[in-house]
């Protein structure tokens, strides 16, 4: 039953005393009692200075009553530094230091007296300080926390004499020397182990987020978040056309077009019999030198002839090719070498890099897969390709094997390099005026030629947008492309110097069987310098503003830098695993969050 006689009120509790005091008063009774009236009068002014009242003041103890959290706390830090002052002069065996706990918390008022939990926590928390220190409890911390240009060390849930409930307890920090000299000797639970004080926390959240991107990074990667960033960073940006590449294109009704000659037979459509075509090749081959072509490069997969017909074919199209080096004219197979047609491959360079999709649903991306790095057998490439040899005699370039990817001397292109297409189509003529020499000397001379089909229902794909549409007349494919094409463009590309270098920074548990191998391993610490860099910008940010602002304006302002970074590097020409700094980002101001929602630090 509540008592309507008793006057209760809520205060800001100081309470005071002197550690060691039996030892001083045994070593010197009479000097004791003067040292301590001397600075009971410090205090007493001090209390009265900040709009606060002595209480009491039996013996060492001294009781201070305040109506604001503010003016109690400023006051014990005011108090301290004046007695620092006065134990400068004196012996250190003769220095009175006082200890000094705060709460607030519900009192009864009696007259001048005021009794209640709320003194008995001040007094616990001022047992647990140290000499020359203010200790504070939790309900003094949540109201001073962002209003007070101090720091504040949590000590943790103290269990204490007479108090049913553990006290928050956290020790005020308001000389930036005290901080660094005390900063390896403060009591620390396992909270802040794990969480930290605003100035030791930093190594201790960027483990935390480590670990935490270690484990769920390849689930993220799973889904191909970060190839997902990347495409974007890339960008479908129309580049300049060179208009250093002709394709020469095989339509359906090509054959009926072709004038033969020299016993020749009327070769049949390209797909009822590629092998017989290989006999036409020849006289296409010379037409383009003739015209002045740099080099010529078959989009075909030859494989080995067996019937009569067709190895004859075979044998003239190898003659060509050996007619073909001895000009100095480099002809390149469109595929990797194979060992299943040795004498036809013996003859021709090849080396035309594949193209892949990593995300089967996204089929308006298209990226070339690599540069030189094996054969079809899986054999390690010994040199660049003819290929490669001729993009960098284009681009007046030295091409070099190199532990990842061919490097051109100047500039290295990526394995993985995303397509772009030209602002004008690519130059296209047609197979037939080559072969019956109608082309014009203007559309091959100095250029790169490619020969491939255009046809609908073979070699045809979806990509991104391109300013020639091949398919105008379905809705459902606005945008296809023969395969030719596509290396039409990659080759403009490049030499137009457009593509971005790649981070390999994608993460997973397992790279190609295996957990430790040499890439996967080079992923994960290209994965763990990213984190660490985001969380020393954010740790920066917060070091910053976080005395001057509130913690949720702190928290703000984080995830402000951290977007303006990550805008910063999707436009930089290297593609980096954006989610990897969106991801850890979002651990690192989460872990802030909980270190002050938690344990208030």
């Amino acid at each position: 039953m509540t008592n309507s006689g008793v006057r209760r009120k809520l205060s800001a509790i100081l309470s005071a005393d002197v550690k060691g005091y039996s030892r001083l008063m045994a070593d010197d009774e009479a000097g004791t009692v003067e040292t301590l009236k001397e600075y009971r009068l410090v205090l007493a002014s001090l209390v009265q200075a900040h709009r606060g009242r002595v209480v009491d003041d039996i013996g060492d103890n001294l009781l201070a009553e305040f109506t604001s959290v503010i003016d109690a706390t400023q006051c014990a830090a005011a108090i301290q530094d004046a007695l620092d002052e006065l134990n400068a002069k004196l012996p250190d065996h003769r220095k009175m230091e006082f200890r000094i706990g705060i709460n607030l918390g519900d009192v009864i008022e009696d007259g001048d007296r005021i009794y209640g939990d709320g003194i008995n926590i001040a007094a616990r928390v001022q047992g647990l300080a140290e000499a020359g220190g203010v200790f504070i409890s939790g309900t003094v911390f949540d109201q001073v926390k962002n209003k007070l240009d101090y720091y504040y060390d949590y000590v943790g849930l103290q269990v204490v004499k007479n108090i049913e409930e553990p006290i928050r307890v956290y020790r005020i920090i308001w000389h930036e020397e005290e901080l660094a000299a005390t900063s390896g000797k403060r009591k620390k639970s396992v909270g802040s182990f794990i969480f930290g004080t605003p100035r030791a926390s930093f190594f201790s959240t960027v483990l935390i987020t480590s670990i935490i991107m270690t484990l769920c990074m390849p689930l993220v990667n799973y889904f191909n978040l970060n190839l997902l960033t990347k495409i974007w960073q890339c960008g479908l940006i129309l580049v300049p056309n060179s208009q250093t590449v002709t394709v020469v294109t095989i339509s359906p009704d090509e054959h009926k077009k072709m004038n033969t000659a020299n016993g020749l037979k009327k070769p049949p459509s390209y797909l009822s019999n590629p092998k017989l075509w290989r006999q036409y090749h020849p006289t296409v081959l010379k037409n383009l030198h003739r015209l002045g072509a740099e080099a010529v490069g078959f989009d075909f997969w030859f494989p080995p002839a067996h019937d009569p017909d067709a190895r004859q074919a075979t044998l003239i199209f190898e003659k060509a090719l050996k007619w073909s080096k001895l000009k100095n004219f480099p002809v390149i197979l469109g595929q990797a070498q194979s060992n299943q047609d040795p004498i036809l491959y013996d003859q021709a360079e090849w080396g035309f890099i594949s193209f892949t999709r990593d995300i089967g649903w996204i089929k308006q991306v298209m990226y070339l897969y690599s540069w030189d790095r094996t054969d079809q057998a899986g054999v390690p490439v010994q040199e660049p390709s003819l290929f490669i040899k001729v993009l960098a005699r284009k681009l007046r370039l030295t091409p070099e094997i190199r532990l990842d990817s061919v490097h051109l001397i100047g500039k290295p292109i990526p394995r993985r390099l995303w397509l772009a297409f030209s602002e004008t189509p690519i130059t296209t003529v047609p197979y037939h005026e080559v072969y019956n020499g109608w082309t014009d000397p203007k559309l091959i001379s100095g250029r790169i030629v490619l020969i491939g089909l255009a046809q609908r229902d073979v070699d045809y794909f979806q990509v991104p947008y391109s300013p020639t549409d091949f398919t105008p007349n379905d809705k459902d494919d606005p945008y296809g492309m023969p395969g030719v094409f596509l290396f039409a463009h990659a080759i403009n590309q490049v030499l137009n110097g457009y593509y971005h270098p790649e981070i390999q920074d994608e993460w997973s548990w397992f790279r190609g069987g295996r957990m430790f191998s040499p890439v996967n391993l080079k992923h994960w610490l290209l994965m763990l310098a990213e984190t660490f860099i985001i969380c020393l910008l954010l740790n920066a940010v917060q070091s910053l503003v976080r005395k001057k602002v509130s913690h949720k304006i702190t928290c703000l302002l984080m995830g402000l830098a951290a977007g303006v970074v990550i805008m910063l590097l999707a436009i930089l020409p290297v593609l980096f695993a954006l989610a990897n700094f969106v991801f850890a980002a979002s651990i690192f101001i989460l872990i802030f969050i909980l270190r002050r929602s938690v344990l208030g630090v």
